[in-house]
């Protein structure tokens, strides 16, 4: 087999032209002297198979998976080189070969407590309330249910995808879980942590949240997706009366830190890299 002098990554979507993941990797490579290339990889979901075998076939040595395809992702591995993490998620957002055969994992889940925790968020005995019930909020809910919150409710416009997630965890006693349509997101609240897993804010818009959803005090409002400015779902949790807003750019470096770990068997340094990526940002 040809041997590559600079390891070659990249992140596969649609869209993709926004991604952040290039910097970031590239960013972590520095810190750790390894010569790597990190592209974005548009591809169609008809494609998304064939272009993913392509790129392991011409020397690819990982590949990080976005929007919309991490579901698809799940289903062309086979399930005995699926982590646990991603059979819980259902989801893979990082892969890679080993001896010529693909493997997934799923780094998001331990991204977003990694973030949290930088946050100072505290878990014990907290209420969450995540909105969405698509491959993101599989994720973050089976991460979270490992904490030691006391309640966990999923707030989604199909209620019937809520319910499906929650009823995968109905044997589950150690939470108070439940579900419900968007507009009904404050009936159990009000909550400590609200998590926005959709992809709203990439169209600009917030989701259809009624008020009174954050405890006074002690609360705080996390958009998976991430801006330079404040998302629309974290303006909306403003108004609201959240504590404190985040978006989900810490998450993308935690989630990227933790694929560079499986790559190359090095956990880099992320506050550094997550403030110059914020600076990036802010310059353009």
């Amino acid at each position: 087999m040809q041997k590559y002098a600079v390891q070659k990554y990249a992140v596969i979507g649609n869209p993709v032209a926004h991604s952040r993941s290039p910097d970031i990797h590239m960013m972590f490579a520095k810190q750790n002297g390894i010569s790597i290339s990190y592209e974005k990889i548009f591809s169609s979901e008809e494609y998304f198979d064939e272009t993913v075998r392509k790129f392991f076939a011409e020397g690819g040595y990982g590949l990080n998976v976005t929007v919309p395809f991490k579901r698809k992702a799940f289903s062309i591995i086979d399930g005995n080189c699926i982590s646990e993490r991603a059979k819980l998620a259902k989801s893979i957002n990082t892969i890679w070969t080993k001896d010529g055969v693909l493997h997934g994992c799923n780094t998001d889940g331990i991204g977003l407590l990694r973030d949290l925790t930088r946050l100072g968020f505290n878990f014990e005995n907290a209420r969450i309330l995540i909105v969405g019930a698509g491959g993101a909020a599989r994720g973050a809910f089976q991460t979270l249910i490992n904490t030691s919150c006391s309640e966990i409710n999923i707030a989604n416009r199909t209620v019937v995808n809520a319910k499906n997630l929650v009823e995968e965890c109905k044997d589950n006693d150690r939470k108070i879980i439940n579900y419900g349509p968007l507009t009904e997101a404050n009936k159990n609240g009000p909550w400590n942590l609200v998590i926005n897993t959709t992809t709203s804010s990439l169209s600009n818009i917030s989701p259809d949240l009624p008020r009174n959803l954050y405890c006074k005090g002690n609360s705080l409002a996390y958009d998976m997706m991430y801006s330079k400015k404040d998302t629309p779902f974290m303006r909306q949790a403003r108004l609201d009366g959240a504590t404190k807003c985040s978006d989900g750019l810490g998450m993308l470096v935690e989630q990227a830190a933790e694929s560079f770990y499986i790559w190359c068997n090095v956990k880099p340094e992320t506050i550094t890299v997550l403030e110059n990526i914020r600076k990036l940002m802010s310059n353009e």
